[in-house]
C-alpha cells in the first residue's frame, strides 16, 4: 500500500543505533509513532521479505517500543537480519551470552520473548561466522572482544534459551561449535 510505501520509506531514513539501543526513549521511536501510530502497517512493513533489512528492523523496534506486536516469526527475522547485518554497529544490545548471569541484552531479549516462532530465523544464523565483539568501556569492551563472540554464538545462546538446551561456555572456538552441534541438534531431535 501507499502507506506502508511511505512508512518502509521513513523507516530506511532512521538511525537505527539509537532507535535499537533506546527503544522507547529514543526520540525517534515516539517522532515515528506520532507519525503513524498503526500497529498494522508496521506489520505489513515487518512482514514484507521484499523490504530491505533496516526497514524491517526498525519497524520491529518501533512496535517493541511501544508494546505492540506482529507476526512472531517475521519479527524474529528482522531481529535475526539486524544481528546478521549488524544494524546496529554495536554487539552490547545483543546482550552479553555467557559472560552475564542474564546475557540476553534488550535485542536479544527479544528473540526469547517470541519463544519457539524465533528457532528457524536464529537457526539459519548457525552458521555465521562474522565476529560480534563491539562492546562499551574499555575494559568491558576488552573481555567481551577475548570472547571471540561471532553471529553463531548469539543465535546459539538464544536458541538454548528458546529449547532449555544446556550450552555451557567453552573458549576454545572448535570445541564451542561441535558443543553448539550436539546440544542444539540433539534439540531439535537431528
Amino acid at each position: 500500500s501507499p502507506q506502508a510505501d511511505a512508512l518502509a520509506a521513513r523507516l530506511s531514513a532512521v538511525d537505527i543505533a539509537p532507535l535499537a539501543t533506546g527503544l522507547a526513549s529514543d526520540p525517534q521511536a515516539q517522532a515515528l509513532w506520532t507519525e503513524t501510530s498503526d500497529p498494522a502497517l508496521y506489520a505489513a512493513v515487518i512482514a514484507d521479505r521484499t523490504r530491505p533489512a533496516k526497514a524491517r528492523f526498525a519497524a520491529a523496534l518501533v512496535l517493541r517500543s511501544h508494546d505492540a506486536k506482529a507476526d512472531p516469526a517475521a519479527t524474529a527475522e528482522a531481529f535475526a537480519a539486524g544481528l546478521q547485518q549488524d544494524l546496529v554497529g554495536k554487539a552490547y544490545p545483543w546482550g552479553k551470552l555467557w559472560a552475564n548471569p542474564d546475557g540476553l541484552g534488550i535485542l536479544g531479549s527479544t528473540f526469547i520473548d517470541i519463544g519457539r516462532p524465533a528457532i528457524p530465523a536464529l537457526t539459519a544464523l548457525l552458521d555465521d561466522t562474522a565476529p560480534r565483539d563491539s562492546y562499551l568501556g574499555s575494559e568491558e569492551a576488552t573481555e567481551m572482544r577475548m570472547r571471540r563472540y561471532r553471529v553463531k554464538d548469539f543465535a546459539a545462546f538464544y536458541l538454548a534459551r528458546i529449547t532449555g538446551a544446556d550450552l555451557p561456555w567453552e573458549q576454545d572456538l572448535a570445541r564451542r561449535d561441535a558443543g553448539l552441534r550436539v546440544e542444539l541438534g540433539a534439540q531439535r531431535g537431528d
